[in-house]
């Protein structure tokens, strides 16, 4: 694969030419289309709801298309809406072959001038880094902390993800020193190591949505009303953070504020329901789901307040750092129980 060492300016306006993106597009270098399908491209420009996945090549033979095809391949064998994607591949000369084979498979060719700076990119894997904080790996990785050893076969029937991400998970945790293998059963070896990966991979503050605050006499009593006016207006709402951690292992931390997910089109709808003083009150912080959170949710009988899933609950405290540091050790230690 080649790259550009920085956004080259004139690569981008000739780009912006042929395919018409906006100024406004998000361009992203190295970086694959999603999770399902990690496979790394040149560029991947976003515009509104258009993406444009770019290679870059010096000469375009008929194997430079191989990545770019197989990935179209996939998202076709999903049933997966390719229209508005457009796959193009960008080079200063294109061998007849490969020509001919674009066009068939429906990739886009734009010719480069023949100044255009462009240079091998041997540290590039051809392949993204597995996230150990995707909903697929935490999901791999919530299970061993549960029933803490187990063979990767075990591993991937009691998460129900696939032999093959399960364990490209764990090689992936072995590498950074997380687990360790004895006699092909896995374990966690090094706690801390995990849970300072997922706060810097997965910062918990960066789903932060918005803060309000609500006249209430206690964060548990605001965390049970609210939940109560979510069921009937029918809105999916799960607390996490702080206020999960505390009800699912009793241990206090916070005592001025509640943290709950809840979609964006839901914040005016339930600011509306309550009231909201000048000052004092409790602060509710409302955070954006960056996928499911609200599937595996809970309601504790005893204090009737949603509450994400421990796998959730622990992911977020997590997130939180240092600042969340005691919390989530208190999750870790009761989470096999959970």
């Amino acid at each position: 694969m080649n790259s550009i060492t920085s956004i080259d300016s004139e690569l981008i306006e000739l780009l912006r030419t042929e395919l018409g993106f906006s100024s406004n597009a998000s361009i992203r270098q190295e970086s694959a289309l999603g999770d399902k399908y990690p496979i790394r491209f040149d560029l991947v420009i976003e515009d509104d709801n258009k993406i444009y996945v770019v290679e870059l090549k010096r000469v375009v033979r008929f194997e430079s298309l191989s990545q770019m095809g197989f990935l179209k391949l996939l998202l076709c064998a999903r049933d997966f809406e390719t229209g508005n994607i457009q796959f193009v591949i960008a080079g200063k000369r294109i061998t007849p072959e490969a020509l001919e084979a674009a066009k068939k498979i429906g990739i886009r060719f734009i010719k480069l001038p023949a100044s255009t700076g462009l240079q091998e990119a041997r540290d590039k894997p051809a392949v993204a880094a597995l996230k150990l904080t995707s909903p697929k790996s935490w999901q791999v990785i919530s299970s061993l902390l549960k029933i803490e050893v187990a063979s990767i076969r075990q591993l991937s029937i009691k998460s129900g993800v696939s032999y093959g991400w399960t364990h490209a998970t764990i090689k992936a945790l072995a590498s950074k020193g997380i687990v360790s293998d004895a006699g092909g059963y896995i374990k966690v070896a090094d706690i801390n190591k995990l849970l300072n990966g997922i706060a810097w991979e997965r910062p918990f503050e960066r789903l932060f949505s918005q803060e309000i605050r609500i006249s209430a006499n206690s964060p548990l009593e605001l965390a049970q009303e609210i939940s109560s006016v979510c069921n009937d207006q029918q809105m999916p709402c799960a607390f996490t953070s702080f206020t999960a951690g505390e009800i699912y292992t009793g241990y206090s931390a916070r005592h001025d504020t509640v943290y709950l997910y809840l979609e964006k089109v839901s914040i005016a709808q339930i600011a509306a329901m309550f009231d909201l003083p000048d000052a004092g009150g409790i602060a509710v912080r409302i955070y954006s789901p960056d996928r499911d959170v609200f599937k595996d949710r809970r309601i504790l009988s005893a204090d009737g307040v949603w509450l994400v899933s421990p796998a959730q609950a622990l992911l977020d405290c997590a997130g939180l750092g240092y600042s969340g540091r005691d919390i989530t050790q208190k999750l870790v230690e009761i989470y096999g129980q959970l």
